[in-house]
């Protein structure tokens, strides 16, 4: 009971902490905090907490429920950052000589309630892939899933934004690509081995 509730709490930490240090690390100057900034809002990075949380669960029930829980708490942390931060203010239409701006309650609603429907899911689906990247016949391809997911949409970003982007951002990219494809290269190696050691050991015996 101790260890789910550590692990319901470290999975929702972790939501928390990425959803409000993206926000906040792309308004701190410097590279760094910049290049960490766009790492945080990455697609993969949230798929990344949803498959944490199936890893921390100790059933594929409770891993389906964690992978939706800690996508909301993740959109919800930084949803409300980027509003704190002054995001969706929008001129007070009612008194426009006023020049008064209002929070835009519409838009707000609407992108959580947006992002909400994906994380349902999407959720699961990465919190599922956790799971089974524990132990079991499909380990490998489950352990596959996020650096796939990070090489596929680097590339997209890459094709589609790197022009419209400053450098830093294209480096970002570019480095999570490679990280991702040596991710994946370790994972198979690794599998490869143990497979290989595991049959060395039948045949002894």
């Amino acid at each position: 009971m101790r260890s789910s509730l550590s692990a319901v709490t470290l999975t929702l930490a972790g939501g928390v902490a990425v959803g409000i240090l993206g926000p906040i690390l792309e308004s701190v100057s410097g590279h760094a905090s910049h290049a960490a900034s766009v790492t945080l809002v990455a697609g993969w990075v949230y798929a990344l907490v949803a498959f944490v949380s199936g890893v921390l669960a100790d059933s594929k029930k409770k891993a389906a429920i964690m992978g939706f829980v800690s996508l909301v708490v993740t959109v919800f942390a930084y949803y409300v950052t980027k509003a704190i931060q002054g995001d969706f203010r929008t001129p007070d239409f009612s008194h426009p000589s006023s020049g008064a701006l209002v929070f835009a309650w519409g838009d707000f609603l609407s992108m959580l309630a947006l992002w909400c429907v994906f994380a349902l899911l999407l959720g699961p689906i990465c919190a599922l892939a956790g799971q089974c990247a524990r132990t079991g016949p499909y380990r490998l391809p489950s352990q596959l899933l996020v650096p796939v997911v990070a090489i596929i949409e680097t590339s997209m970003r890459l094709s589609t934004e790197a022009d419209t982007q400053e450098a830093l951002v294209g480096t970002t990219w570019s480095v999570t690509r490679g990280l991702a494809i040596a991710v994946i290269l370790v994972l198979v190696c690794v599998a490869a081995a143990g497979t290989w050691r595991r049959r060395s050991t039948r045949v002894s015996r």
